[in-house]
């Protein structure tokens, strides 16, 4: 998925967050977007996902040298940010099951998947008994393997200890080699498999 910023701006009542941003994001590339708090990362992950429209400027997709309409981008998307919801009333199980209604995986094999997130003990447990790194494991491994051509990962360690972040990344190598994949974060460390970068 090639991504290409022409001139993004956003504004709120409060002010400019994003403006001028130019930026051609190759496909297969891992983009890092740092910046400080405020300085603009969950607005433009917003708009990168197509949940936003920029105020001035254009955002074009690009898949298979064919041009991707940003209202059908979602079709070619996953999506894991800090602040995401589960359903909490599902097990992980009936998670899995309902998210692979939505977005084809890359395994289709539940066992396979909670040996993956190191879940199985947990397999029939509502979502509402997990801690907040069990959740976040289950959403990013979720999204990770999705057949999504584009990942964005927001805050992705966040909840994560430093041997479930470098469990992260490893997956992230297995299942995400070809995508382009983009990357907000306060930490480092969660850039350590990028070849790009942005600041804000």
């Amino acid at each position: 998925m090639e991504i290409i910023l022409d001139n993004i701006s956003k504004r709120y009542e409060s002010g400019w967050v994003i403006k001028d941003l130019s930026k051609t994001i190759k496909s297969g590339s891992k983009l890092s977007i740092t910046g400080l708090n405020g300085t603009g990362k969950s607005t433009l992950i917003q708009i990168l996902s197509g949940y936003l429209s920029p105020s001035k400027g254009s955002i074009k997709y690009h898949f298979q040298n064919k041009p991707i309409l940003r209202n059908n981008i979602y079709k070619y998307l996953s999506i894991v940010a800090a602040y995401s919801e589960l359903d909490e009333e599902l097990t992980s199980i009936e998670f899995f099951e309902h998210f692979g209604k939505f977005k084809p995986l890359q395994i289709t094999d539940v066992n396979e998947f909670l040996d993956l997130v190191d879940l199985k003990k947990q397999r029939n447990q509502s979502i509402k008994n997990f801690s907040s790194g069990m959740k976040q494991r289950l959403y990013l491994g979720l999204g990770i393997i999705a057949q999504a051509p584009l990942l964005i990962l927001d805050e992705p360690s966040s909840f994560l200890d430093d041997i479930k972040k470098q469990w992260m990344y490893d997956i992230i190598a297995d299942y995400a080699q070809t995508k382009t994949v983009i990357v907000a974060s306060n930490d480092p460390d969660d850039f350590q498999f990028c070849n790009d970068h942005l600041g804000l």
